[in-house]
């Protein structure tokens, strides 16, 4: 048998604590999902009663599992870094804004500004502690950056980008350019690219057209994620 090499050790117990905090904290996120998810239904359909989304069996299996799985490779790739938080609590939220946008394609104002303020104050901490300023500079500049330009796409045409991403960009711009300022471009150009894919799928094949709106929320989390990942 392989002698295993302490950092390799390290690694797995990185590997199993992410997965362990990711899964804990999706499945304590769903109810609160659920719940926010209901009154931003409400509020789209002001003759529709405020009522808690049913989330089905496997949808929630599926967001335990991702909500363990990410946070896991990421930890497993660069260990137990305080740096990493930051990026994480942005990943663990958009699992669930991803959820509500694909599903309802909405995303609920509440969880956007609760999500958008835990990364950004976890940022300012971590800055604090490790003296960590030019990384807060820059991810304070890619929050600013990124949503100036999606507020003005927001401006040019409402039905393809709907304010809804306007607000989460911050957030998102912020988690990504703590990582680095390229992972931020990388991250939108993926987001468009799967965006666009999907769309002219769509209309390839009739379940479409070139007026339908996309939840454009969803394939910016998926970009970010990916993108996190891959950074990682």
């Amino acid at each position: 048998m392989r002698r295993r090499h302490p950092g390799e050790l390290s690694a797995h117990l990185a590997l199993l604590g992410g997965a362990a905090i990711g899964m804990a904290t999706g499945a304590l996120l769903i109810p609160l999902t659920r719940r926010e998810l209901a009154t931003a239904v409400a509020r789209s359909s002001p003759d529709t009663a405020p009522a808690t989304q049913k989330v089905a069996h496997w949808h929630r299996i599926t967001l335990v599992a991702v909500s363990g799985l990410l946070p896991g490779i990421v930890l497993f790739n660069v260990g137990w870094s305080i740096i990493a938080v930051t990026p994480l609590l942005l990943l663990l939220g958009l699992i669930q804004l991803a959820y509500c946008d694909v599903t309802r394609r909405l995303l609920p104002k509440t969880m956007v500004y609760a999500i958008s303020l835990a990364v950004v104050v976890s940022g300012i901490v971590i800055a604090g502690v490790t003296h960590e300023w030019k990384r807060l500079l820059m991810a304070s500049l890619g929050a600013l950056g990124f949503f100036v330009v999606l507020f003005v796409m927001n401006l040019v045409n409402p039905k393809w980008m709907a304010f809804g991403d306007v607000r989460l960009s911050a957030a998102v711009g912020f988690g990504l350019a703590w990582v680095s300022p390229m992972a931020l471009l990388e991250g939108f150009f993926l987001a468009n690219l799967l965006a666009a894919v999907v769309g002219l799928t769509l209309i390839a094949v009739h379940r479409a057209d070139r007026r339908s709106a996309l939840p454009f929320g969803f394939y910016l989390a998926l970009g970010a994620g990916v993108t996190i990942l891959a950074w990682s």
